[in-house]
């Protein structure tokens, strides 16, 4: 029987493991990376000086291969990058990657059994000339998530500022402190990677401007300088202090008679935050509850920003750019920015500029929110799955556990609703972000306030509980996240599985017990 070929467009954390697992499974895969090398958003081009991962050590793992006890508590962008490359080579992945090579257009071949013709642009490595290819594949699986295209708002006066002598960048093309070194530097955003490159620059540059629209809340490594942010904010316990869509149990009762404990919950986290970080005294008090941003985004307090701010070593400006002008900028309020040199912080767009206009339109609604049934697969497109488009607090596991799903569902071995119930379920999950939280970050591809209950889903999709004693899943639920807990998974379904790849018959199955 043939094998099947899978293509996976990006060589990063997600599809790494995406890869590993499809190869595992016996499938002929082939990855393709744009950059030079191995990491996606730590991919040595796209880090600046000082960049680590904001998760603990131990949380930002994949669950059978630990990052070494020697990396320190919050590793480094270039020991995060050497841990991906040690994987992808360990598990027999990097030997399929083609790197520097641009996937641009799949578009699905009008046979009876659907497949994707994929269309690829590189450069020849003996002649140097540019080369474009066409393949053919069975799947084709897009890991190239939610940070992989940069945004930078459309200011009016780009070329002019550019023209007098300016220069533009995004913080993923910031890759030297030397770049701003005696220069004039705004930054907009105040992201961690803004504030990070703002405090960078504030030591080395003539001047530093911070120009941003919102004041978000910051959490420190150690709350009150002793209790690792892991056992505060990363365990099954913390986030169920967040109201999810469908509440059961003790989150039942949390959320309901117990709204009151809920609310003091929050606000004597806030008092906290504002105690340690000082922010009445710098005057950085966020503009919404801390519970707004934690179902959104939360980033790590940058060392010495709100001190830098306070000192004017930083110049804040709570506002917004207007225009570019020669020799800078002009603020929405009406200020002139004298500047050399603009950073945007501004984040990411998510797009998949490869996909045919009618795929598009079925996969992204207009206002460029994803329709994707646990974030993975569109219901009406079939053969193609998302791995990485699930932002979450712990990417690794995440993405290894929903590319297990996507083998599952490859193979038939999923009973999911009809296609129609999926796309209800998508449309009742906007609802819900969109009534409850104001909550759209990277247009539908995050599921970052609620990591324990998306795993949870895909998990009880695959037939999969936790068989543990009571005692140690109480204990789980107040531990952090440890991703070596679900180790057991794949060679649970590795059992499971039949011996070939060909079937897409739902294969019937008792529900698979495993220690998570």
């Amino acid at each position: 029987m043939q094998t099947k070929k899978v293509c996976v467009i990006g060589a990063g954390v997600s599809g790494l493991v995406t890869a590993r697992n499809f190869i595992e499974a016996g499938y002929e895969v082939t990855v393709f990376e744009t950059q030079a090398g191995i990491g996606g958003v730590w991919e040595k081009s796209r880090v600046y000086p000082g960049l680590t991962i904001q998760s603990p050590r131990d949380t930002y793992a994949f669950p059978d291969y630990p990052m070494p006890t020697s990396y320190p508590e919050w590793p480094t962008a270039e020991q995060t990058r050497n841990y991906l490359i040690s994987y992808a080579e360990y598990f027999g992945v990097t030997p399929r990657i083609r790197f520097q090579t641009e996937v641009t257009q799949v578009i699905r071949k009008n046979t009876e059994i659907p497949k994707w013709l994929v269309s690829i642009r590189f450069r020849d490595q003996v002649s140097g000339e540019t080369q474009q290819e066409r393949l053919e594949f069975d799947f084709v699986i897009v890991c190239t998530g939610t940070f992989n295209i940069p945004y930078q708002p459309p200011l009016a006066g780009k070329e002019e500022f550019i023209a007098a002598g300016g220069q533009v960048l995004h913080t993923t093309e910031f890759n030297n402190a030397s770049i701003v070194e005696g220069k004039r530097v705004v930054v907009v955003g105040m992201g961690k990677s803004a504030t990070d490159i703002a405090t960078l620059s504030a030591n080395v540059s003539a001047k530093c401007t911070m120009v941003f629209r919102q004041i978000p809340w910051k959490i420190p490594k150690f709350f009150l300088g002793r209790v690792n942010i892991k056992y505060v904010l990363l365990t099954r316990f913390a986030e169920s202090w967040l109201p999810y869509r469908k509440l059961e149990g003790m989150e039942w009762l949390l959320h309901t008679v117990g709204k009151p404990l809920v609310w003091a919950f929050w606000r004597i986290n806030e008092i906290l935050l504002r105690y340690q970080l000082k922010l009445d005294a710098y005057g950085m008090i966020p503009d919404q509850p801390l519970t707004k941003w934690v179902v959104s985004s939360i980033a790590l307090e940058t060392p010495n920003f709100y001190q830098y701010v306070a000192s004017g070593k930083i110049q804040a400006k709570k506002t917004e750019i207007k225009r570019f002008v020669a020799g800078g900028v002009e603020l929405a309020t009406g200020e002139h920015i004298v500047a050399d040199i603009v950073v945007f912080g501004t984040g990411f767009r998510q797009d998949v500029p490869f996909l045919a206009a009618d795929d598009l339109q079925t996969l992204i609604d207009k206002q460029g929110n994803f329709q994707l049934y646990r974030n993975i697969i569109h219901p009406h497109i079939p053969n193609l799955g998302f791995v990485g488009y699930n932002s979450s607090k712990f990417c690794p596991l995440t993405s290894d556990i929903s590319s297990q799903w996507l083998l599952e569902y490859f193979q038939g071995n999923l009973n999911l609703p009809t296609p129609q119930k999926m796309l209800e379920e998508i449309a009742l999950e906007w609802q819900w972000k969109k009534q409850e939280w104001e909550y759209g970050l990277h247009h539908g591809t995050s599921i970052f306030p609620f990591s324990f209950h998306y795993i949870d889903e895909l998990m009880s999709d695959m037939g999969i509980v936790d068989n543990s004693p009571i005692w140690q899943q109480i204990l789980k639920n107040i531990s952090p996240m440890s991703p070596a807990n679900y180790q057991l998974v794949r060679q649970t379904l590795k059992l499971r599985r039949r011996s070939d790849v060909d079937g897409f018959t739902i294969k019937p199955r008792e529900t698979v017990g495993v220690s998570q």
